[in-house]
């Protein structure tokens, strides 16, 4: 199914089957106490977006105003009473009497597991003088896998263009090639949702497939794909899904070996295009964008990497799938990003987009790294990227829905 094809049928998909974790643990229900309805107090369990090194957002819905605290070690098997407990503090106040929680924790250790306990209370009534709270409910303990071994390898498994379609995640999850590699964190490199029209719709659509992930020890990573560019709740994603620890959908960081670069590719038609109602400014937006990367190309962390990956949602190139290479958005990247790419010594660039996987060595785009390009929404055209890093390996390979390896290796070794 190829772009075109896909966006003139996105009804048949907003009719697909219900979401069902087969690969992995079933998310316990937690009740609130009966005087508040009896309801479940968990709207959405915790699940957790890895930033930065070290760094972890821990987010989770109640479907009362409540309140939000974390309970939280990298020793999973000490006393409970020797966890720490965290929370959210603006302007001199706990954050309170709201239904979006985050907390987040930094100086983590990427070496070490994370064990957490979400908890919150519902309040029945906030008053100037009196705040009533009913009885403290718990998410249950979920234990993530350390982000990277402690000599610095890492597995990650990289997902794409999924647009609602969450059976595709497990399924994928479930392949013998990636319970094999063991990934510590799943990266979803765009087009996650259809578009972002409310909170609701983004939890329906792709939201409560993440608590199943924590449950089960993986992190997430969250880059924007064109489509969460949609709807009114597109400027205000940052509640439910954190942009990179920076602050934007789009910079570097080092795990382990390997040293990423994640742009914000934007839109995939120009900023004037009727449907955006003249409030979009990517044009600007990729132009800020070159200009940080011609930095960070030069910056001592990115020359010195043993490796280094390029993860973006629009390819500059799509290998002259249908007609995407004549869409705005891959020749804007082109004229833009191709020059400074060309200079960056990347060992790979992973992309998404044109919903049909394709692999395009050095030789067939004159480019000096090769480009490998996820498959899309639906359990014949769906891949899951596995990469996997060492010192002295970087390894990158693709698979179908059904376990399929996929021609386009990227296999590079250095001598220890």
């Amino acid at each position: 199914m190829n772009r075109r094809t896909f966006l003139t049928s996105l009804g048949a998909l907003g009719a697909a089957a219900p979401f069902v974790p087969a690969a992995l643990p079933a998310a316990p229900t937690v009740s609130a106490p009966e005087e508040l309805g009896g309801q479940a107090l968990f709207a959405c369990l915790p699940y957790a977006q890895w930033t930065a090194p070290g760094v972890t957002v821990i987010r989770w819905r109640t479907a009362r105003p409540s309140t939000a605290f974390l309970f939280w070690s990298q020793e999973p098997a000490a006393p409970r009473d020797r966890w720490v407990k965290a929370c959210t503090v603006q302007d001199g106040m706990i954050a309170a009497n709201t239904c979006d929680h985050a907390v987040t924790l930094r100086g983590l250790d990427p070496a070490k597991p994370l064990a957490f306990e979400a908890v919150s209370e519902p309040i029945a009534s906030f008053g100037a003088y009196s705040i009533k709270r009913g009885a403290t409910v718990g998410s249950g303990v979920r234990t993530l896998r350390p982000m990277r071994s402690p000599e610095g390898a890492l597995s990650l498994a990289i997902f794409n263009d999924i647009h609602g379609r969450l059976e595709l995640i497990p399924k994928l999850l479930a392949l013998e090639s990636t319970v094999q590699a063991a990934p510590a964190a799943a990266l979803f490199n765009g087009d996650c949702m259809d578009d972002c029209g409310s909170v609701e719709s983004a939890q329906k659509r792709f939201l409560r497939a993440l608590p199943p992930l924590a449950e089960a020890g993986l992190s997430t990573l969250f880059l924007r794909g064109n489509h969460e560019y949609r709807g009114a709740m597109a400027r205000r994603i940052r509640e439910v899904l954190s942009p990179l620890d920076c602050g934007r959908y789009y910079g570097a960081f080092t795990l382990g070996s390997v040293r990423f670069l994640c742009i914000d590719t934007g839109e995939d038609k120009p900023d004037s295009a009727p449907v955006y109602g003249g409030l979009l400014q990517t044009d600007a937006y990729i132009d800020e964008q070159a200009a940080w990367l011609a930095r960070e190309i030069e910056s001592p962390e990115w020359k010195t990497a043993p490796w280094r990956v390029a993860v973006m949602h629009i390819p500059p190139t799509c290998g002259n799938v249908g007609d995407n290479d004549d869409w705005y958005g891959p020749t804007r990247l082109r004229k833009i990003m191709d020059p400074l790419f060309a200079k960056a010594n990347l060992q790979a660039m992973i992309c998404a987009h044109t919903h049909v996987y394709n692999f395009l060595p050095p030789e067939k785009t004159g480019r000096p790294y090769p480009i490998l390009i996820g498959g899309g929404p639906s359990e014949k055209s769906a891949t899951v990227t596995l990469l996997k890093a060492s010192n002295n390996v970087l390894d990158i390979r693709a698979f179908r829905a059904n376990g399929a390896a996929l021609d386009g290796i990227i296999h590079c070794e250095r001598r220890a």
